[in-house]
């Protein structure tokens, strides 16, 4: 009895998965513009924030990235996470200048109708410093913080 019980359940829910993975949680508009726009995408995966939806995906050189686009396929805002490789020239070049003692850890880059931005972690043998940058290479410490592996 115990065992089918158990298999009961396991093939509810493998059917109720698969029902759920076939649902696109996209409108036709949002998967046209997505599609056009980010052709080298793979490994996506759609979600609706209500108003907006949410893709998350790996794109062109292993780049994860989130781009949010309106119900009507407009794109308003993409998230990408790399390293410093990715950063411009003049970016890096700014950080790497101000920030001799550091390492670029890692890079978050926000692109809207504002512009790019950049939040870059650096960590040195101490700290972890969070440091905002435009495109332009201005840069501005957020915060520091101890590291906590050391």
């Amino acid at each position: 009895m115990k065992n089918l019980i158990l298999s009961a359940a396991f093939i509810l829910a493998l059917t109720g998965s698969a029902f759920a993975g076939s649902v696109e949680p996209a409108n036709e508009m949002v998967l046209k513009t997505f599609s056009q726009i980010f052709k080298e995408a793979y490994n996506v995966s759609w979600s609706n924030t209500g108003k907006h939806f949410e893709a998350y995906f790996v794109g062109d050189n292993n780049i994860k990235t989130r781009a949010l686009l309106d119900a009507k396929g407009n794109l308003i805002q993409t998230i990408r996470y790399y390293k410093e490789e990715e950063l411009p020239s003049n970016v890096l070049y700014a950080v790497k200048k101000e920030f001799k003692n550091n390492e670029i850890w890692g890079v978050t880059e926000v692109s809207n109708k504002n512009g790019v931005t950049y939040r870059i972690v650096l960590r040195d043998d101490k700290n972890y410093t969070h440091v905002n940058a435009n495109s332009v290479g201005e840069t501005e410490v957020v915060s520091k913080y101890k590291r906590g592996d050391k």
